[in-house]
């Protein structure tokens, strides 16, 4: 998952998503997918954090410029 973009982690997390929804899916397969959902909304979450981290130093350097 670490290679992997925001753009495809939120792909696969919205696939397992329509799969788990569909209830078409074995009880022990679930959970497998469950588990990977939770992962990926983590890695989701850290990398928003990163890119919200560097839009505030962008913003305070630009900000430091104009002074």
């Amino acid at each position: 998952m670490k290679d992997m973009k925001y753009e495809e982690a939120l792909k696969r997390l919205n696939d397992i998503m329509i799969k788990l929804e569909s209830g078409e899916i074995p009880l022990d397969k679930t959970f497998e997918m469950y588990d990977e959902g939770i992962k990926l909304i983590g890695f989701c979450r850290n990398q928003l954090t990163e890119a919200e981290g560097k839009i505030m130093k962008i913003t305070k350097s630009g900000l430091e410029e104009m002074k």
